[in-house]
């Protein structure tokens, strides 16, 4: 796949995107203990990327990679990073560059799609182990807003830990293909589960019918 995570082992290490994913760098050290890397993983709830002004990728979580591969495979693009973030990230620079006394956060909102939307807060920090300045990118999708929604449906119908990942996808408009990807399976297995979990959805349902059937009688 074009976007993998970056573990939290390897943030001691500089990373870049390539045509074929992540590649390692070995001139510049990241610490973990840098309060913009620690404040990056206390929210992995949402979409976290930390880029140099040379556009290296420092740090990228699941969510933000799972942001950037539907952008991918929405436009069937190649590109690692996304024209609208490398733009938001030349935003930010520029304002740098123009006001460097200050300190500016530029939020907006991308709607690639109908299917995707999602809102970016772009900010620049210095690094202090690197001792130069980045930028920490917030990305938050629809997809986290009906997350919990989906995991409640999940409970609700008994689903197991793979349907819940394919109905949480499912439920954010992905397609079978995008699931099958996302998830990295054939998309004939996303269409058996599917399968399963809409009879698991009618067999909880058939049993309230009956009651209420017998209760009319």
């Amino acid at each position: 796949m074009l976007f993998i995570r970056v573990p939290v082992e390897d943030l001691t290490k500089v990373t870049t995107f390539s045509g074929a994913g992540f590649e390692t760098g070995n001139k510049n050290q990241v610490d973990i203990q840098d309060p913009v890397v620690e404040e990056a993983l206390t929210k992995l709830t949402n979409g976290i990327l930390i880029i140099t002004e040379g556009k290296q990728v420092l740090y990228a979580n699941d969510c933000a990679c799972r942001i950037l591969r539907q952008i991918s495979q929405e436009r069937n693009a190649p590109e690692a990073i996304p024209t609208e973030i490398s733009y938001l990230c030349n935003s930010a620079a520029d304002a740098r560059r123009r006001f460097p006394e200050q300190h500016w956060i530029i939020k907006t909102k991308i709607c690639i799609s109908s299917s995707i939307a999602f809102t970016v807060t772009a900010r620049y920090m210095k690094l202090d182990t690197l001792n130069k300045y980045c930028i920490v990118l917030e990305l938050k999708d629809q997809y986290q807003l009906i997350k919990g929604i989906a995991m409640e449906e999940a409970q609700h119908y008994g689903l197991t830990d793979r349907e819940t990942e394919i109905w949480t996808l499912q439920r954010a408009n992905y397609t079978y293909k995008q699931i099958a990807d996302e998830l990295f399976i054939a998309p004939n297995t996303v269409k058996k589960h599917m399968q399963n979990i809409h009879l698991k959805q009618k067999g909880f349902a058939a049993p309230t019918m009956g009651r209420n059937s017998l209760a009319e009688r």
